[in-house]
């Protein structure tokens, strides 16, 4: 489903990536999105060339098929909540349609999805620069999974949240991963997480088999 040189990630897996700062771990993100190409060696992604494809195609690709929770989250601070939420159904017809299979419109698919975060009621039509960091990484995460993409890459997605917040966060995560039968890569420097996923990818070592080949 999933492969970047020696990394092979299958259709449905949850993988969790471990490295120290400095190891590529956000680099490594960046290539699976197609937000850069790699200088040398393939991605490609549900049976796609991602690294073939031209920049506009890239986008297409990425609006279509891949969700992202960006570290710094990324949110329009002129939106409220759930139309933040819906934006991506904006941009991609086929997650507007995934959606709206999923709920009667893309409001009430947006509030499903906060409710599973904890975000409900008035705080849903506030603008985000009135939100809490530890709110606006759940909206954050809300949007990534709108329109069930086959792709999820979170990047440090819990760092904001208390713990109950982020096991909650997590249950999102494989829940909507499991009804959608998505890919989920999920980079954390939180250790006490990695039991939860079926496998660690460790930059060190796959660093160290790409330097070997």
């Amino acid at each position: 489903m999933l492969a970047f040189g020696c990394l092979r990630i299958g259709h449905g897996e949850r993988v969790f990536v471990e490295g120290p700062s400095g190891s590529g771990k956000s680099t490594l993100l960046s290539v699976l999105a197609g937000v850069v190409v790699p200088q040398s060696g393939s991605v490609d992604i549900l049976d796609t060339p991602l690294h073939a494809l031209r920049a506009t195609h890239r986008d297409r690709f990425r609006a279509d098929h891949i969700g992202y929770v960006f570290q710094q989250f990324n949110l329009l601070p002129y939106l409220s909540v759930t139309e933040n939420v819906i934006l991506p159904c904006r941009f991609s017809s086929r997650r507007r349609a995934r959606a709206l299979a999923q709920s009667s419109s893309l409001e009430s698919e947006a509030v499903r999805l906060l409710g599973h975060l904890d975000m409900a009621g008035e705080l849903l039509q506030r603008p985000v620069v009135e939100l809490s960091v530890g709110q606006q990484q759940r909206v954050a995460a809300a949007r990534a999974l709108m329109g069930a993409p086959e792709l999820l890459i979170a990047d440090e997605p819990t760092s904001s949240l208390d713990a109950d917040r982020r096991s909650a966060f997590v249950r999102l995560l494989f829940d909507e991963c499991g009804r959608s039968g998505a890919t989920l890569v999920f980079v954390s420097h939180d250790a006490s997480l990695e039991p939860l996923f079926e496998r660690t990818v460790r930059l060190a070592e796959l660093n160290q088999a790409r330097g070997a080949r």
